[in-house]
């Protein structure tokens, strides 16, 4: 995996540790395929308009808090 965020570049095995006052939004390279984990202990707060619409939904949907 390859790609960037707002701290620079991201290669495979990397970890990142940030607190509710940072603003991330990672980008995946378009060299080869991305699995990524993400573990939160409150839930997300988007910023794009269509994450921000479909949050609703899939609260419902999936019973869980994004």
């Amino acid at each position: 995996m390859n790609g960037r965020d707002e701290f620079g570049s991201i290669s495979r095995g990397d970890v990142q540790d940030v607190d509710q006052d940072t603003v991330h939004q990672p980008v995946a390279g378009m060299v080869e395929d991305c699995v990524c984990l993400a573990v939160t202990d409150a839930p997300l707060d988007f910023k794009s308009f269509l994450p921000r619409i479909a949050q609703p939904f899939i609260r419902k949907f999936l019973n869980v808090d994004l």
